[in-house]
């Protein structure tokens, strides 16, 4: 039984990061993670959960108060309405952070490989996603992926925590050749996909990350690609500046002030999932979300919400550090500021069912949890 529930466990960690480029539907995809994923991890998690005393506590008391608290922000603004549904979203969140668990201390070593083939299986995505709407379709400007994806910031978000992976468990020493020549096609495939998608703040969130990871690990592999990243963004200067800066910083800072003021009038309880809207005069429109998740999840569920959240934050943070010499833990330090910085200017509340924004809220924590526990099973055995 737990061989097959492991195993099955296993497959959902792939069909999470890897099935959306091969689904039309949301409904399949969550069935899916369901059926191969959750419900796994619930049947391992009951019957072997004293196998799950090497997971810090720290991390379960934080997620515990924090979905807690979402269900009390929730339950406050919703009554007895649909809204309260949504109280069951931080169970789905924590089923998750389990499977990837179980198929973490199954795997041990070989965990960083599974990752390391759903990064490179996104690079192919994302290059048959270029083929597919920009060669196929000529549809040119702003790609977004095949599948799910099919917003142009999500999509390009998403893609880049996939980059990420694919950088930092394929350049490493002793790789085999031919997992460098898929490493190539797969790197090849992201660029390709995130120039056509043009979404600014993803190139310099990753290469922000990337320098960070080769400053805090002083890593060789980190350097190259900080180099390869430099060289890529010189060229796009020298060819076509006009898409670094044609489009100025998209209303970004009134969004934010007006981010700020909603969060000081609602700092208590938040708004919950109702809906709010901040007008830019200089557009003379109104933005359902401040293009920035810190202040999206201070907006909805108030100065505590956002506090526990950084808490949480922090400790994915701190224990990438901490593992930072090894290939998985530059990996997922790599993810951890990666996403911290793409989140700045963009991103909702991440207590939704499984959607992109997920590559940059908890599965990097799911991964950072998961490396840990590694480490911890080990230091005990």
């Amino acid at each position: 039984m737990d061989v097959w529930l492991s195993r099955f466990s296993i497959f959902g960690v792939f069909v999470f990061l890897c099935a959306q480029w091969a689904l039309w539907s949301n409904t399949y995809y969550h069935k899916l993670i369901i059926l191969f994923l959750w419900i796994p991890a619930l049947l391992h998690g009951c019957v072997f959960y004293r196998r799950y005393r090497v997971v810090d506590g720290v991390f379960i008391s934080l997620y515990l108060v924090l979905s807690a608290w979402y269900a009390f922000v929730v339950v406050q603004h919703a009554g007895m309405g649909d809204g309260v549904r949504e109280v069951k979203l931080p169970l789905y969140i924590g089923l998750s952070f389990l499977g990837f668990l179980v198929a973490a201390l199954y795997l041990k070593e070989r965990f960083s490989d599974l990752l390391l083939v759903c990064g490179l299986l996104g690079g192919v995505g994302a290059g048959f996603s270029w083929f597919y709407f920009d060669v196929l379709q000529e549809h040119g400007f702003r790609l977004v992926a095949v599948g799910l994806w099919n917003k142009v910031i999500p999509a390009a978000q998403a893609s880049g925590a996939l980059m990420i992976l694919a950088v930092f468990l394929g350049l490493r020493r002793g790789q085999k050749p031919w997992v460098l020549v898929c490493l190539a096609l797969a790197l090849s495939g992201y660029v390709v996909f995130l120039w056509f998608n043009q979404t600014r703040w993803v190139w310099f969130s990753l290469i922000a990350s990337l320098l960070g990871v080769a400053l805090l690990s002083k890593s060789r592999v980190a350097w190259l690609a900080v180099a390869a990243s430099l060289a890529a963004l010189v060229v796009v200067l020298l060819i076509e500046p006009r898409v670094l800066w044609g489009r100025g910083a998209s209303y970004r800072p009134e969004l934010w002030l007006g981010g700020v003021d909603l969060l000081l009038q609602n700092w208590v309880l938040g708004l919950g999932f109702q809906d709010f809207w901040i007008y830019v005069a200089a557009k003379d429109t109104s933005f359902s979300h401040p293009h920035n998740m810190l202040l999206d999840i201070g907006i909805r569920f108030g100065l505590l919400g956002l506090l526990l959240w950084s808490a949480l934050w922090g400790w994915v943070g701190w224990k990438a550090f901490k593992y930072r010499a090894s290939p998985l833990g530059e990996a997922a330090m790599g993810l951890w500021l990666y996403s911290g910085i793409v989140l700045l200017t963009d991103g909702i509340a991440p207590w939704e069912k499984p959607t992109p924004i997920w590559f940059v809220t908890w599965i990097p924590m799911a991964i950072v949890l998961a490396m840990d526990a590694l480490a911890s099973q080990e230091k005990h055995a």
